[in-house]
């Protein structure tokens, strides 16, 4: 694919709020596996999900913090050679969304899929909680 839209999608720079870096931080080192991983895991996540609610942004975190600053992660470290996948999901779940929407929506669907792990992992090793969202998924 080499519209417009995905050279910019993948030269440009996505970052996270403050709290997405730290709750990403700790994923990876809970899953023993790179940011940019979980990362596209999150965004799967969050499509599932559906549409993002107007206004939304992540939870702010307080304490605990050891970063100082957002994520940032370039477009192909994040898509890697799969972004017709991931522009195929976001069609499907955000059919409302204008093509100058693409790159904020892409980043709200990461933080709040970074969000819904972090609050969901609980005591899960990495392979259980991937079993469990499995199982999530319609038969």
């Amino acid at each position: 694919m080499t519209t417009p839209m995905a050279q910019q999608l993948m030269n440009t720079t996505f970052t996270s709020s403050i709290a997405t870096h730290q709750r990403l931080k700790n994923l990876s080192a809970t899953f023993g596996c790179s940011e940019d991983l979980v990362s596209r895991y999150a965004i799967g996540i969050s499509l599932r999900k559906g549409p993002i609610p107007q206004g939304w942004e992540p939870s702010v975190l307080n304490q605990n913090l050891t970063v100082l600053n957002g994520k940032s992660i370039r477009g192909k470290t994040m898509f890697k050679d799969q972004l017709s996948l991931f522009l195929v999901m976001l069609a499907m779940h955000e059919p409302e969304a204008e093509s100058d929407d693409v790159r904020a929506l892409f980043t709200l669907h990461w933080e709040r899929g970074v969000e819904f792990m972090a609050n969901t992992i609980g005591d899960l090793d990495w392979l259980e909680f991937l079993t469990s969202e499995a199982e999530l998924l319609p038969q």
